[in-house]
């Protein structure tokens, strides 16, 4: 009996120890399974398990067989709703219409500059009537010169330099425009010297004064309340020393400009003294172009 007890002892050992081995089996093979790629690739969709492999992949990847040639090349130069007609065309539509428009604000510009040339709002308001006593003694106003060009400049008789080279300069600017090809060698312009040194500047001086300079020249003068008052119509500014004692030498401090009057009596434009006679002549003659152009008259003696 000891002896069968035994056996059976023995049977039931070996039975547990396979028992133990096939269970470690069972446990290694999941764990083989859990770090399987294809158990970590699946997707459950549907309650259903998919396992993705590269095979599979590459084979949705590949388009489809029946494709045709000319799809092909239409899909690989079709690029949303554009193709290259549309391209061109948006490019050609794009380069006219920035010319047109370039073009369009050059016309713009240019009419806008020639509105601001000849509108006279904006321009300095320089020059008005004036009643004024002239080499000869003989009254004179600005209706007088109305018809011809005026070259106008304030300055003095007793000026050691400064005066009398700007009045040689506007005599030869007076030449130039009287004997110009351009309006028949007429008398066109006429220079006017105005006195802002009435105590000294009586008529007679001004007169023997401007014996050494252009025939043609007006000389202007008056007393002290009319030409401050021309004067400031032009905006000139003048001054002598002040304290004066009787019969004592003094200089006037000026303005050094010549002023353009149109045949209207309006004020044109202002030439300092960096200029020669050859510039203000070319300038004068293109202002009085223009006002021919524009149905301006000039009278003629």
């Amino acid at each position: 009996m000891n002896s069968a007890v035994k056996r059976i002892g023995n049977s039931y050992s070996v039975y547990r120890n396979q028992y133990y081995l096939r269970n470690i089996n069972t446990l290694n093979n999941k764990s083989q399974n859990f770090f399987n790629p294809r158990f970590l690739n699946k997707n459950v969709t549907g309650g259903k398990v998919r396992y993705n492999s590269a095979s599979s992949q590459k084979q949705q990847q590949t388009p489809p067989k029946n494709v045709g040639f000319e799809e092909t090349l239409r899909d690989r130069y079709t690029v949303g709703p554009f193709n290259w007609k549309s391209l061109v065309l948006f490019i050609v539509t794009g380069t006219g219409l920035f010319f047109y428009f370039k073009n369009e604000k050059k016309k713009v510009l240019e009419k806008r500059k020639e509105e601001l040339a000849n509108k006279s709002i904006g321009r300095p308001k320089v020059g008005g009537p004036f009643e004024l006593i002239n080499q000869d003694g003989k009254l004179v106003t600005d209706k007088d010169f109305l018809g011809k060009f005026l070259l106008v400049y304030f300055g003095f008789t007793h000026c050691p330099d400064i005066c009398p080279e700007e009045l040689d300069k506007m005599s030869k600017v007076t030449d130039i425009i009287n004997n110009s090809e351009e309006f028949g060698r007429s008398k066109v312009i006429i220079p006017i010297f105005i006195t802002c040194d009435p105590e000294r500047d009586s008529v007679e001086v001004v007169r023997k004064y401007l014996e050494d300079f252009h025939k043609d020249m007006v000389g202007l003068t008056g007393s002290h309340e009319q030409l401050s008052k021309v004067a400031k119509s032009y905006r000139v500014y003048f001054s002598k020393p002040p304290k004066l004692q009787p019969g004592e030498e003094y200089l006037v401090d000026h303005s050094i400009f010549f002023y353009l009057m149109n045949p209207d009596g309006e004020f044109v434009d202002v030439y300092g003294k960096n200029l020669d006679a050859e510039q203000v002549s070319t300038n004068i003659i293109r202002h009085a172009k223009d006002f021919l152009k524009k149905g301006g008259i000039i009278t003629t003696d």
